[in-house]
């Protein structure tokens, strides 16, 4: 099964640049010790594309939850 990545790029003054592409056909994790080595490998690929998007709308970035706060 195709796994695809999707991206809406906000572009000024109203307008979303919608954006979807193939990450791979498929993704076989194999068993045993190459396990750790393959997923890295296809994090690393994942997040090429999230950096190349970041790159192309750098103030699109955002969140409005605190992730980071030590105040709880």
């Amino acid at each position: 099964m195709p796994r695809l990545v999707a991206f809406g790029l906000h572009t000024p003054p109203n307008r979303y640049d919608l954006y979807c592409e193939p990450l791979a056909d498929r993704i076989v994790l194999p068993r045993g010790a190459a396990r750790e080595e393959a997923l890295a490998a296809w994090a690393s690929r994942y997040a090429a594309r999230v950096e190349h998007h970041c790159r192309l709308a750098p103030y699109n970035w955002f969140n409005f939850y605190d992730f980071w706060s030590t105040d709880r």
